[in-house]
C-alpha cells in the first residue's frame, strides 16, 4: 500500500535523475520506497556529515582527493632541494595551483551536500502530500537554476526553504518563477525571519491597514511594512494603503471569505448587491509565492479585530476553521459570531 506522497515522490525523483541531479543521493534511490525511507534517510544524513567533514579536510589540506575518487591523508612531511643561493620572490606557482584545485574541489563537494540536504527536505514535505502528481515535468531552466541557487546555502533553515520551492514546484511546475528564484537567493536568515513574521497577518493575500495599532503592539511597525515593500514582498505602504471591493460569491445572496493559515472569516448579507470595501497593503506576486513556502499560525486576536471592522459595517460575520479541499474550494467549521461590539475567543 502507498504512502500518502509516495506517487509526489517516485516523481521528485523521476524529476533528479533524468537531468543529472542528486548524485550523492542516487545510489540510495533503488530502496527509498515505503518504510525504508526513514532508515535510508538516516543514513544519507549521517552520509552527508562524513562527506562536509571530508570537504573541509580538503579545503584544509588534511586530505587529498585521488584521481579514482577515494580520499589520502595529505603528506605532513615536506622535504625541501636548494637549487642555489639565491634568494628571491617567486610566485609560488606550483602551489597556487594546488591550493586552488583544492579550494575547487571542496566548493564542488560544498555545493553538492547543500543541494542534498535540500534535496531531502523536499521529499520530506512530499511524502507527506498525497496530491495526484501532474503530468506536467519541471522546466529544465527553472530546475538547473534551482540547483545553482540551493547549493550556494549552508544554513539548514534556507535549506529547507529551498526543498520547499522544489517540492511545490514538483507538486505544480511553474508555481514558482524564475524571477523568485533570484529574489530568494538574496535573501538573509534575518530578512526570512521578518516575512514569517509578517506571514501571521495575511487575509486574503493583504494585510489589513487599519489593524495597524494591534500590529505595532506586535512588532509589525510601519518601518517594517516599508521595508518589506522596498524588499519586493507589500506594495501600497508608501501611498498609506489600497482599497478593495469585493463582491459576493453568490447570486442570491452576500457571501465572501477571507482565508488566513487554516482560518476563515465568512461575511454574509441577504442584499446580493452589497460590496464590502476592505483597506489594506496588498502581497506582491513574489511575496505570495514566498508564502506558500511556510507553515504559518494567524494571530487570533487580529482576525477578530478585522471581523469586527467588518461587522461594523452591517455584515454578519463568522470566525472558523478552514480545509482547502482543493486551489478553489474548501470547508469550513467551528464556526463562532463576531459582532461589532464583543469578538468570542475562537477555542
Amino acid at each position: 500500500m502507498d504512502l500518502p506522497g509516495e506517487k509526489l515522490v517516485i516523481k521528485l525523483w523521476e524529476t533528479l535523475t533524468e537531468k543529472g541531479l542528486g548524485a550523492l543521493l542516487s545510489p540510495w534511490q533503488v530502496g527509498r520506497e515505503g518504510r525504508a525511507r526513514n532508515e535510508i534517510r538516516r543514513h544519507e544524513i549521517l552520509m552527508l556529515a562524513q562527506a562536509e567533514a571530508d570537504a573541509a579536510d580538503i579545503r584544509s589540506g588534511k586530505k587529498k582527493l585521488r584521481s579514482d575518487g577515494t580520499l589520502l591523508l595529505a603528506n605532513t612531511e615536506e622535504t625541501a632541494s636548494v637549487i642555489d643561493e639565491r634568494i628571491e620572490p617567486t610566485l609560488g606557482l606550483c602551489k597556487a595551483v594546488e591550493y586552488g584545485n583544492r579550494s575547487s574541489v571542496a566548493a564542488a563537494a560544498r555545493s553538492e551536500i547543500n543541494a542534498s540536504r535540500a534535496i531531502l527536505f523536499a521529499e520530506e514535505e512530499l511524502a507527506a502530500d498525497g496530491q495526484v502528481p501532474p503530468d506536467r515535468t519541471v522546466d529544465d531552466d527553472w530546475l538547473f537554476a534551482w540547483r545553482e541557487q540551493a547549493g550556494k546555502v549552508s544554513n539548514e533553515d534556507l535549506q529547507r526553504m529551498w526543498g520547499s520551492v522544489l517540492a511545490g514546484e514538483v507538486k505544480a511546475p511553474g508555481r514558482y518563477s524564475i524571477r523568485t528564484l533570484e529574489f530568494l537567493k538574496m535573501l538573509s536568515k534575518t530578512e526570512a525571519e521578518t516575512i514569517s513574521k509578517l506571514a501571521r497577518y495575511i487575509i486574503a493575500g493583504s494585510i489589513a491597514r487599519n489593524q495597524l495599532k494591534h500590529l505595532e503592539s506586535n512588532g509589525v511597525s510601519f518601518s517594517m511594512l516599508m521595508q518589506m515593500q522596498e524588499l519586493g514582498v507589500l506594495s501600497g505602504v508608501e501611498s498609506i494603503g489600497l482599497s478593495t471591493t469585493y463582491q459576493s460569491a453568490l447570486k442570491d445572496r452576500f457571501l465572501r471569505g477571507f482565508i488566513s493559515h487554516g482560518k476563515i472569516l465568512i461575511l454574509e448579507h441577504e442584499d446580493p448587491h452589497k460590496t464590502v470595501d476592505f483597506e489594506i497593503y496588498v502581497l506582491t506576486a513574489v511575496g505570495e509565492q514566498l508564502l506558500e513556502l511556510g507553515s504559518f499560525e494567524p494571530d487570533l486576536e487580529y482576525l477578530r479585530l478585522v471581523g469586527r471592522e467588518f461587522a461594523g459595517k452591517g455584515f454578519t460575520v463568522k470566525l472558523a476553521d478552514w480545509v482547502s479541499t482543493s486551489d478553489t474550494s474548501g470547508r469550513f467549521y467551528n464556526a463562532q459570531d463576531i459582532t461589532f461590539g464583543t469578538a468570542a475567543p475562537l477555542m
